[in-house]
């Protein structure tokens, strides 16, 4: 129960959560998010055939995974998520000759966008959060332990160490006006304020059976879509900067598969507990998932899970290369050519 509202909705008592356990084998999750915008295939085939060697390299990512969507720009866009338990390997991984040459010799005056976000979060700053065994994203590098703090309104934010000193707020009182910013032929980073918060929710049904595919064809899917709908469309109600719903695929085959996951950049936690907490088809999602557990007619299998990071500053790098002005970050703070920055 949530000490500080009395409440608990959703998921039931016995509800067998599970998360990332660093158990002292970790300090931080390292996550990079790498993509290409672009209206030609033959693109998208490169890059991810760039992506597939890189990962070969010298301390290539423990985790590769891959993911398609248009999204806001309107653009074909390819994301690669990478993750590192070991913030020094990242490190050394994109200063390497290999990927250092790859990235820098990415043309500015084509079609084409490229762009990278990368972020270190710290243990106590960071959190993955399932009901199954399934091993996605950052739980594909460490182990899950069972885990109690599930099934009320800020169970997000108390599986967050840090929470208990850190209340996460952004030093914006409300996300800056979007703007349209000159990106093409240009290669630009952003800063970011304190305490954005990134998150990445996933759903995946391939272990469902029958019954199960009903209700995540009957009573979550166009839930999903429109609750995904409504954060991209306001992000002055929301909080919501940048988001991208991904059609994932094998990153080392190509195949499709039978997931899909949102990935998120807010300004703050507090907007996303607000936004999740009163937005209709956020509730009806959350409904349908508790009942699942509260009622169960089968075994649930349905892979839902989230991870959540806060970012200070100093703990996040983007570049963006010849994007769309609309890509990412880039629409709300300040962009600055990477040439010029000190």
């Amino acid at each position: 129960m949530n000490e500080k509202t009395g409440e608990r909705e959703g998921v039931p008592a016995d509800y067998p959560g599970r998360i990332v356990d660093f158990g002292g084998r970790a300090s931080h999750m390292v996550i990079a998010l790498l993509g290409v915008q672009s209206t030609a295939e033959a693109q998208h085939a490169a890059f991810m055939d760039t992506m597939r060697g890189l990962a070969r390299e010298a301390h290539g990512p423990a985790r590769l995974e891959a993911g398609r969507h248009g999204g806001k720009v309107g653009v074909p866009t390819t994301l690669a998520v990478a993750y590192w338990t070991d913030r020094q390997r990242a490190d050394d991984w994109w200063r390497s000759g290999a990927v250092s040459r790859w990235w820098q010799g990415l043309a500015c005056d084509g079609e084409a966008g490229w762009f990278c976000e990368r972020m270190a979060i710290p243990e106590a700053r960071f959190n993955y959060a399932a009901g199954t065994e399934d091993r996605h994203g950052s739980a594909a590098t460490l182990p899950l332990a069972p885990c109690k703090i599930f099934g009320y309104w800020g169970a997000y934010r108390d599986r967050l160490p840090a929470s208990a000193a850190d209340p996460f707020e952004s030093p914006l009182a409300e996300p800056p006006a979007p703007r349209d910013p000159v990106t093409r032929g240009r290669r630009l980073a952003v800063r970011i304020p304190d305490n954005l918060c990134y998150i990445r929710e996933g759903q995946g049904w391939a272990d469902c059976g029958a019954e199960e595919r009903a209700v995540w064809n009957e009573q979550m899917k166009d839930k999903v879509d429109t609750w995904v709908g409504r954060l991209a469309a306001d992000p002055v109600a929301t909080g919501c900067l940048a988001l991208r719903d991904i059609a994932e695929f094998d990153a080392l085959t190509g195949a499709p598969l039978e997931r899909r996951s949102q990935l998120a950049f807010l300004l703050s936690l507090g907007h996303i507990e607000r936004a999740a907490r009163t937005d209709p088809a956020h509730l009806a999602v959350h409904g349908a998932f508790a009942q699942m557990y509260r009622e169960p007619r089968f075994t649930p299998r349905m892979h839902v899970w989230v991870e959540v990071g806060i970012l200070k500053e100093d703990e996040f790098a983007a570049e963006y290369v010849n994007c769309h002005p609309g890509t990412g970050l880039l629409p709300f703070f300040t962009a600055t050519p990477v040439s010029e920055r000190g």
